[in-house]
């Protein structure tokens, strides 16, 4: 069995974004190979979490995935 390193990271949606909205931006972000799951939360819809894997992306290229959805983001960190 590999060990796989993973990354949580939360990312501050600065606008309100309709939760039908969020959970298609969890869908592109989940596409990618190195993206293991991103989730939004419905008591705090400016907050989306993703866990990625660091050895094949960063948490620069996952903000760039959030904000190419035409969503303004910040990295927050955990």
């Amino acid at each position: 069995m590999m060990d796989i390193s993973v990354v949580d990271m939360f990312f501050l949606v600065n606008e309100t974004v309709p939760a039908e909205r969020m959970h298609e931006l969890e869908e592109v972000l989940r596409t990618d190979a190195c993206v293991i799951s991103a989730c939004s939360s419905n008591d705090n819809p400016h907050l989306l979490m993703v866990t990625y894997n660091p050895a094949c992306t960063t948490s620069g290229n996952v903000l760039n995935m959030v904000q190419a959805q035409g969503v303004h983001a910040n990295l927050v960190g955990l």
